[in-house]
């Protein structure tokens, strides 16, 4: 085989103070053939030393070590050399949650749960591994977006009343979602339907997170529950999040969509049944192409359908597959999309 059509190799830091982890994590990248441990480190110093001379393509990073923790290294190394991370960690307790969210917001790409030997974890360390080397971590810009327009136009331009939000995200979505959510006012008028794929073990946590970072509330939603404005009802693991009536919640445990249980794709179309062209309906950043088909049923009924757009997105999958089925009216950055549902009030 030509040398010239090998596969670059993706160039591994480990970061993780237990022994059995690093064996761990360092047992499901060494065998791919694309792959290499080039260095493995036991604290956040010791990280950001081997950073500095091995230049890796990628970091997994605890969060919870002695010294200097994860997420602290985490800010130290996107203010100073810049690298995809993706954060590597045990179901979060309570203590441990808000450092292994806001490592999301100080530049870590995506989170996944420790491995166990021979479990699917890793495989999806792998699979994500894979998918974040390749992302630049300083913004660059991209072509291909749609005009933007005004927001406020959108949703304004049928002169219908907005009655309520769903938002469906993926990878890079905890970050992008607390810029888009925190302007809103904690008395905003609609409530907000999220399906945010996580790993099974994070729901309750990002759930607590996400409220700690927003002016309105959010909890795992509830079956039988009564929608109430100015809050997010989070659709919890295993569960695909739909709505029995205009007023209360239901919960499904129908087979997967496109691999994902929670998938959008439920919820936006029993939004698009219920509510019509009353609802506003967003997909954001994430991989693959779930929601894609739930956001169509949304445009169908009359909906005012938006997307995350690709200069802005940490990956261009999900908004991608809305925009290419014609489910999406136009693409707008994260502010943009603030706009759109503050226009609504």
């Amino acid at each position: 085989m030509n040398s010239n059509h090998k596969r670059k190799v993706i160039r591994v830091l480990v970061v993780d103070d237990s022994l059995i982890c690093q064996e761990l994590i360092s047992s499901a990248i060494n065998p791919e053939p694309d792959m290499q441990v080039v260095g493995i480190a036991s604290s956040g110093k010791e990280a950001l030393a081997l950073n500095a001379k091995l230049q890796p393509d990628i970091i997994t990073m605890d969060i919870q070590m002695p010294g200097i923790n994860g997420f602290t290294t985490i800010e130290e190394i996107m203010s100073t050399q810049p690298i995809p991370i993706l954060v590597v960690t045990s179901v979060p307790v309570l203590e441990g949650v808000d450092q292994t969210f806001r490592a999301i917001t100080a530049g870590a790409l995506d989170l996944v749960r420790k491995p166990e030997l021979g479990s699917a974890d890793m495989n999806r360390l792998v699979e994500k591994l894979r998918l974040l080397a390749g992302i630049r971590v300083v913004r660059h810009r991209k072509r291909k977006d749609r005009p933007t327009q005004s927001a406020k136009s959108l949703t304004s331009k049928t002169g219908k009343k907005i009655r309520v939000v769903a938002i469906a995200a993926s990878t890079g979505g905890p970050k992008a979602l607390v810029e888009m959510l925190a302007p809103l006012p904690r008395d905003f008028p609609h409530p907000l339907l999220l399906t945010q794929h996580l790993p099974d073990g994070f729901f309750d946590g990002f759930t607590r997170w996400l409220g700690s970072e927003i002016a309105v509330h959010a909890k795992v939603a509830q079956a039988d529950e009564v929608l109430e404005p100015g809050c997010v009802y989070v659709a919890p693991a295993g569960h695909h999040l739909n709505l029995a009536t205009a007023k209360r919640i239901s919960l499904s445990t129908a087979p997967p969509i496109r691999n994902h249980r929670p998938s959008a794709t439920p919820m936006f179309q029993s939004v698009a049944q219920i509510f019509g062209p009353e609802a506003l309906g967003i997909i954001l950043t994430g991989m693959g192409a779930d929601g894609a088909d739930g956001l169509l049923s949304m445009r169908e009924a009359g909906a005012t359908c938006l997307a995350q757009n690709e200069d802005s997105c940490l990956i261009y999958g999900m908004p991608r597959s809305a925009v290419e089925i014609g489910a999406v009216e136009v693409t707008l950055d994260i502010a943009g999309l603030t706009q759109a549902m503050r226009s609504t009030s």
